[in-house]
């Protein structure tokens, strides 16, 4: 009979620590593998440049926000993908939250280097910017008025105030900036920003 019950008493013991050992590998495998995390975590970007930034092991809703929308913004694409651009050179951090934790993405953004060919992101708003010549001349160089070098923060605000009629609502520039979505108004700030 003593024998019996040390038998059940050692399986019962035996049986308690395999669970055990169980839910501690699980929380121990959960911790590394489902943690909340943002790749990548430092980016080096020219201005007028984007990147894709990828976001896993969301545990409820989060949040992205830019220490300085002036150098760079983000903006969501979908659950697990933001994108980043860079608007003119300068430093940001894009700062990610969620319910249980945080992550931070490093931004870097430079001007486009005269002998550095420009990349997509510039090129699209170089070529958005070309309607932009006649009246501001070769590349922003002059004209009505200078853009070349200009904040990029500075010259979206004034495309959106004529985009949404608080400037001058009858006026070219009106006309012009209505026809460009929003985040086009941000590229062609961003490419006449990054001319020195």
């Amino acid at each position: 009979m003593n024998a019996k019950i040390l038998t059940e008493f050692s399986q019962s013991r035996y049986r308690l620590a395999i669970k055990l050992f169980i839910n501690f590998s699980l929380a121990l495998f959960g911790l590394n593998v489902f943690a909340f995390s943002v790749t990548p975590t430092v980016l080096n970007l020219v201005a007028g440049e984007y990147h894709f930034v990828s976001v896993s092991n969301v545990s409820g809703t989060l949040s992205a926000k830019s220490s300085n929308s002036n150098y760079a913004t983000v903006t969501k694409v979908n659950s697990s993908t933001y994108r980043v651009d860079a608007i003119s050179p300068g430093t940001a951090k894009i700062e990610f939250k969620e319910n249980t934790s945080d992550s931070k993405v490093y931004i870097t953004v430079s001007a486009i280097a005269p002998n550095n060919p420009p990349k997509v992101g510039i090129i699209n708003g170089r070529l958005l910017a070309s309607n932009c010549f006649q009246c501001h001349g070769t590349n922003g160089s002059g004209g009505f008025e200078k853009l070349a070098g200009k904040k990029a923060s500075e010259i979206y605000k004034e495309l959106r105030n004529f985009s949404n009629g608080s400037e001058d609502p009858t006026g070219i520039m009106a006309a012009h900036a209505m026809g460009f979505t929003d985040a086009q108004m941000k590229m062609i700030a961003s490419y006449f920003a990054s001319l020195r």
